[in-house]
């Protein structure tokens, strides 16, 4: 975030909030397109119902903070990415309750109210997303130079830092993703993939510029597992409920990988104009 952070100017944002097209593109394809595609993947694979609750609390969760550093590595728009995770993770706070209330009635016949934790999720937005990339901006702001000799280091450190935390994630939760890997991964790969497909699509149709489109592409790709995980041990009180996401946190890893190439052949592309 520090090395995004590096790389940006305020008029970035400026220029997000005057052309708001893209925000509202992107704000539809996470909050109403995602968890309707949710519904349909549970549905269509027949999942057993804590499972099949468990993917759609997978596309109920707002944007994760690692898709800001795909975006960022797709040569994306890094401000629209980051204006993306923090318009979800407000709005989650009234969507969520309301999307587990269907899913939960729907799959598993009971309602349960599922508070979002408000006050836990500004302070994770602020502390992993906020702080370092307005540090970063100030570093720029005042040691332009320097900055640009930073950012070189800082974006070969944060994809090494990547690398360790997938591997990392890999090895943490081998033996909980190997009980339940024979009914999930191929939904979960579906829904990884597909989201991001739907994303891009939904971009273009938009006829947004290309930067524009993959980064709305990986913010709908790439959904907070680590919270859906928390919410569903949680408030659900169900580690079963909980395992789509462990096993999402660590396909999107590598699902919104394999799409950075994309990004990259995409915005050699002339923009769209908007």
């Amino acid at each position: 975030m520090f090395a995004m952070g590096l790389g940006l100017r305020i008029v970035d944002f400026k220029r997000v909030l005057i052309e708001p097209r893209a925000v509202l593109i992107g704000a539809i394809g996470q909050l109403i397109v995602l968890p309707l595609v949710g519904f349909a993947i549970a549905i269509w694979f027949a999942l057993p119902p804590p499972l099949a609750v468990g993917l759609i609390l997978i596309t109920a969760a707002p944007g994760g903070p690692s898709s800001n550093l795909y975006s960022h590595l797709a040569r994306g728009d890094v401000a629209l990415s980051v204006t993306l995770t923090a318009v979800s993770g407000v709005a989650t706070i009234i969507t969520i309750p309301l999307i587990m209330d269907l899913a939960l009635g729907y799959f598993m016949g009971e309602s349960k109210t599922v508070f979002m934790p408000a006050g836990e999720t500004m302070l994770q937005i602020a502390l992993l997303v906020g702080l370092p990339l307005s540090l970063g901006m100030v570093f720029r702001h005042h040691r332009p130079t320097l900055a640009d000799r930073a950012e070189r280091i800082f974006k070969t450190l944060a994809v090494l830092l990547l690398a360790v935390l997938v591997v990392g994630a890999v090895t943490k939760e081998a033996k909980r993703i190997g009980d339940y890997l024979d009914l999930l991964l191929v939904p979960i790969v579906v829904l990884s993939f597909g989201s991001m497909f739907i994303g891009l699509g939904l971009g273009l149709l938009a006829r947004l510029s290309g930067r524009q489109a993959i980064t709305i592409s990986i913010e709908v790709g790439m959904q907070n597992g680590a919270l859906a995980m928390g919410l569903a041990m949680g408030t659900l009180n169900s580690e079963e409920i909980a395992m789509p996401a462990v096993v999402y946190s660590l396909v999107a890893y590598f699902s919104c990988a394999v799409w950075i190439p994309v990004g990259r052949r995409l915005t050699r592309a002339p923009a769209t104009p908007t």
